[in-house]
């Protein structure tokens, strides 16, 4: 019985940084720094790919359709951690964009972002790239091999030689 395996790969770009604002106080300008650190997923960026790997599914109408594309889902950390406001910033097509959808909306809390050391709302935005890979005919996800034994590690470093991850 032949099985079909399906990839989505994920690229992430979270903006994190220092802003600078300056401020008029009678006659005189001073300068006053914001920190602000951006939320993050529990256990950094390695962990939210892993999650994002291992949570969403292809759908099968555009696995079957080969349809590909990246879909950028924007979304808000709110000052407890929790995922709102989730919505497609670039679709590609209903399904895929359902799909990124679901996985985001789903997400585990976050760490929240701060300011000056006080919990704040953040609004991130990730690009969730689906792509196809085949190998012999057979589409292949890089979580298993064929016959569904896992062999994570080795595939994914063969995967990341060929920049696919």
């Amino acid at each position: 019985m032949n099985r079909f395996f399906t990839l989505a790969i994920f690229s992430l770009f979270l903006l994190m940084g220092v802003t600078t604002d300056v401020y008029a106080q009678d006659n005189k300008k001073k300068k006053k720094e914001d920190v602000i650190v951006m939320a993050q997923f529990k256990g950094g960026q390695e962990a939210l790919v892993d999650y994002l790997l291992q949570n969403t599914r292809y759908p099968a109408e555009a696995m079957r359709d080969e349809i590909t594309g990246e879909v950028i889902v924007e979304f808000v950390v709110e000052r407890n951690g929790m995922i709102t406001n989730a919505k497609i910033v670039k679709s590609v097509a209903p399904s895929l964009d359902q799909e990124a959808l679901r996985v985001v909306t789903n997400m585990p809390n976050w760490e929240p972002g701060t300011k000056n050391g006080l919990r704040m709302r953040s609004q991130l935005t990730i690009p969730i790239n689906f792509k196809v890979i085949r190998e012999h005919g057979k589409y292949v996800d890089p979580e298993t091999m064929d016959d569904g034994i896992q062999k994570k590690s080795k595939r994914k470093r063969k995967l990341k030689r060929k920049g696919m991850l």
